[in-house]
């Protein structure tokens, strides 16, 4: 099978789980809870990101994501990559709402000062790194264009991206640990039953199952003529987020 095509089906299977929780969620804290907070909305658009993430995936397999660059036209070898630049803008962005939806959600239940100092510190650090590595994915040539369309657009490379790339993946992952462990901290305090503390925080930890490093292996991409068949296994990567 094309190796897009597997892409493709993975990312509109994951897109679809993750949709339907999501609604869930929005279900229990309209009609249930019957409040709706700041990180309920960051957790709404975190799911419109994937969504369009996975739509650019889709485009890109659509234009040669996956196959082998000597059996592309130029135009769809530049179009699947510029798609494959589309899709990463909106995962990196979707991957850094998710955070900050955790944040916001913990900053409005923990109560000493340290611990919404640090809070803040990493939802600070999260948005401008990830909005750092927006910026460097679609600024790494001169012109722009040379960066998806090297053959027919002569350019420079200005910036290598990788190092922060793989920078922010280290983030990511520490970023996952601490909302995993950190729950236990303020929960364990809480005057309720020890089960339903366990039941509780061990809910709250489930986003360190998918920990991985490098998360964003798929903002490595590299000026080289086999862009839509490399690129494949890091969307894979992506699609686990």
């Amino acid at each position: 099978m094309n190796r897009g095509i597997e892409v493709a089906i993975a990312m509109w299977a994951m897109t679809g789980l993750s949709l339907a929780l999501a609604a869930l969620r929005l279900y229990t804290r309209v009609r249930i809870v019957k409040f709706v907070g700041v990180e309920d909305h960051l957790f709404v658009w975190t799911g419109v990101f994937l969504l369009l993430f996975t739509i650019s995936i889709q485009i890109a397999v659509h234009n040669g994501l996956g196959r082998s660059f000597w059996t592309l036209s130029l135009d769809d070898s530049s179009n699947a990559i510029f798609w494959t630049y589309v899709a990463n803008t909106f995962a990196i962005v979707g991957n850094a709402l998710a955070k900050l939806s955790m944040g916001f959600f913990l900053l409005r239940v923990v109560q000493l000062r340290g611990q919404k100092i640090t809070l803040w510190f990493l939802i600070v650090v999260t948005s401008g790194t990830s909005g750092a590595l927006v910026i460097m994915l679609w600024n790494q040539t001169t012109p722009v264009k040379a960066s998806w369309d090297p053959l027919r657009t002569p350019g420079e490379w200005n910036i290598q991206i990788q190092p922060m790339s793989v920078g922010l993946g280290g983030w990511s992952s520490a970023c996952d640990f601490f909302f995993a462990i950190f729950p236990w901290m303020f929960i364990w305090s809480l005057r309720m039953p020890r089960r339903e503390k366990i039941m509780l925080a061990s809910g709250m930890s489930l986003g360190v199952m998918y920990v991985s490093y490098p998360r964003w292996p798929e903002a490595k991409i590299e000026l080289t003529t086999t862009v839509p068949v490399h690129a494949v296994s890091s969307e894979l990567w992506c699609c686990r987020n």
